[in-house]
């Protein structure tokens, strides 16, 4: 860092940093919840670095809301019941349903995002947990170093000069030529100034290199896992934190729709068969599972985990399946009981639907999944993917079964894997960490058993770039997990 640039680059620093990520590539929070009477669909981009600023749309999905405040406040702990002055969110002009707010995070660490709600109903509060992390820092652009290089060398320049008239001619008269004693004062003076200014400057870059290098400390490095094969039929997986914050633990995992780890397997490059896993914990920070009867071939590994500080992660590794395929082509195909958990599902799909043809057809005749008003999404825009579950003769299903206490789940996946994204009809906040608010009664999917689902299921969820992407979704029908997937182009993004 040059010496002349050393106090804005904090500000360049803070400004031009990438965005934080939520998921693997994919920063934005959605959650689809209801503040008291209101219903209400919430998207959280968050803050560059910390401190920085997160922007909050707040979409009202039914009329009747007619002001919506938005406040940070810590997740848990004596900080909940000191939240700061609320932020009015503005009401957009275009669409009056829609408000929009910006927020400073100050520290890292788990935070709530609190939305209330007011309207001929009354007021409600929805609180939506939001890590802060700061994950990078991008160098400062040429021509403000060049600028701030030209100032610092005209207040410099200027700085001696008058230092150097001061002392050479405040004594003498008006009009009164300095004699050789007051020259060589004058310059004594300047030279004794110019050594205190780049004393000053060197101490000034001394003091910004170790402030730059505490702030790089604090960049968030994701957690790792490495997978090994101690026999032919099971991966274990073994969680490492690379030296990150003291918070972050291996051992403090919290279950998320009864799981403690969510791991997805898909296949490269084609993406044409996944698995939804659930590894069993074997010790602290290390899980077992057994080999899905997938395709052989390489496959790239997601496993989502939660914190109990409200942390969720994904990490991610390569891993190579060897063998044949216990699967038919395009069918989940039946599980061994004794090696997979009741929640774990897979299929081959060697062909998806598109949205010129939004239509998939399940296996063995099981119906079809429909993409409803499917169309291709703009990067960064919140959009509602709605799927409906049809029988064989056309007509909405029943109803849809209970899969992890929900009516479904939906993975986005990047033809590049740059990005991945579990979501559900709630959005892509994990339930484990909305349980972990204060005051936040627990989940409890067993509630869920029994029920069913109207056959349309709804995934509210942002994709964070253009390009290419596949998406995966998962419903239970039958007593049967049901796999689809739709391919895609997003477009890129409109101007905000």
């Amino acid at each position: 860092m040059k010496p002349a640039v050393a106090l804005v680059a904090v500000l360049a620093a803070l400004a031009l940093a990438p965005a934080a990520e939520a998921h693997v590539g994919s920063p934005d929070a959605v959650e689809d919840g209801q503040a008291g009477p209101y219903h209400l669909l919430v998207t959280i981009r968050p803050p560059q670095v910390i401190p920085g600023v997160a922007q909050i749309d707040v979409r009202a999905l039914a009329d009747g809301v007619t002001r919506v405040e938005v406040v940070p406040v810590p997740l848990r702990g004596e900080g909940v019941k000191l939240a700061p002055v609320a932020d009015v969110a503005r009401r957009s002009l275009d669409d009056p349903r829609l408000f929009s707010s910006t927020i400073w995070l100050m520290r890292t660490g788990a935070w709530q995002i609190r939305v209330t709600a007011e309207g001929a109903r009354g007021t409600g509060t929805l609180a939506v947990p939001i890590p802060a992390l700061a994950r990078a820092v991008r160098p400062m652009p040429a021509f403000l170093q060049a600028l701030l290089l030209a100032l610092l060398a005209l207040i410099v320049v200027g700085a001696i000069a008058i230092v150097g008239a001061g002392l050479r001619e405040s004594e003498l008269p008006p009009g009164a030529a300095p004699d050789r004693r007051h020259v060589a004062r004058g310059r004594i003076a300047m030279a004794a100034t110019a050594a205190l200014l780049v004393l000053a400057i060197a101490g000034g870059r001394r003091w910004w290199n170790g402030e730059a290098g505490l702030y790089r400390r604090l960049l968030y490095k994701p957690m790792q896992v490495s997978v090994t094969k101690p026999s032919a039929d099971t991966l274990a997986l073994a969680l490492a934190d690379p030296g990150w914050l003291r918070w972050r633990q291996t051992d403090d995992l919290v279950p998320d729709h009864g799981h403690l780890m969510h791991l997805f397997l898909v296949r490269s490059p084609g993406l044409d068969a996944v698995a939804h896993l659930h590894p069993r914990r074997t010790g602290e920070a290390t899980f077992a599972q057994a080999a899905p009867p997938l395709p052989p071939g390489p496959y790239r590994l997601f496993g989502d985990i939660v914190h109990q500080t409200g942390l969720d992660e994904t990490v991610t590794a390569a891993v190579d399946l060897e063998g044949a395929s216990a699967l038919p082509a395009a069918a989940p195909g039946p599980l061994d009981a004794g090696r997979f958990d009741a929640d774990d599902a897979m299929a081959i799909v060697p062909r998806a639907a598109t949205l010129a043809a939004p239509v998939f057809v399940l296996p063995d005749g099981a119906g079809t999944l429909r993409w409803l008003d499917a169309r291709a999404p703009h990067a960064g825009e919140t959009v509602a993917l709605q799927i409906e579950a049809d029988a064989p003769d056309g007509r909405p299903v029943a109803g849809l079964q209970p899969y992890l206490g929900m009516a479904g789940h939906a993975m986005i996946v990047a033809r590049d894997f740059s990005v991945f994204a579990h979501v559900h009809p709630t959005g892509s906040v994990p339930m484990a960490a909305m349980s972990l608010v204060e005051g936040a009664a627990p989940v409890d999917h067993a509630q869920h058993h029994g029920m069913t689902f109207a056959p349309r299921v709804r995934f509210p969820c942002v994709f964070p770039r253009a390009g290419s992407y596949r998406l995966f979704v998962q419903v239970k029908e039958n007593g049967r997990v049901e796999t689809a997937a739709w391919d895609l182009q997003v477009a890129p993004a409109l101007s905000r």
